[in-house]
This record gives C-alpha cells, structure tokens and sequence, in this order.
C-alpha cells in the first residue's frame, strides 16, 4: 500500500495569516495520518519478514537433512 504524495496546494496572493494558518494545519493532520500509516504498514512488513525468515530456516534445516542420492564416481568422468 503505498501512501498518495502530500502537495502544497497554491494559495492566492491575498491570503491572510488565517489562511495560512488553517492550510498548515491541514497539511500538518495529513502528514500525522500518512505518518500512521506508513508505521503501521511498517510493522505489518516487519512481521511478514519474521515469518518468512523463520520458514527459510526450517527449509535449510530440513534441506541438510535430506537424504541424498550417491553418484557413481565412473558417471563424473563422462
């Protein structure tokens, strides 16, 4: 999930201290929000790569203790 871009939007020329104001603080809730998510998807991939991480180990493990067929030496020398 990836999170849209936060733009500045443009403002008239005659926009007052008010306008300002209120537009930061727009912006500034829209970042906490994004901020929120982006931590909480963060934390769900944090997760996802335990778990893959602990599954590639037990695929190495058990990897290791396969049984394995033997070659025949005459077969390398083909």
């Amino acid at each position: 999930m990836m999170a849209a871009m936060i733009r500045r939007r443009r403002r008239p020329a005659a926009t007052g201290l008010e306008a300002l104001a209120s537009e930061t603080s727009e912006l500034v809730g829209r970042l906490v929000h994004e901020h929120r998510l982006l931590r909480a998807e963060n934390d769900a991939l944090k997760r996802e790569v335990e778990r893959l991480s602990s599954g590639w180990e037990e695929v190495k493990k058990l990897a290791r203790l396969a049984p394995r067929k033997r070659r025949l030496r005459g077969t390398l020398a083909r």
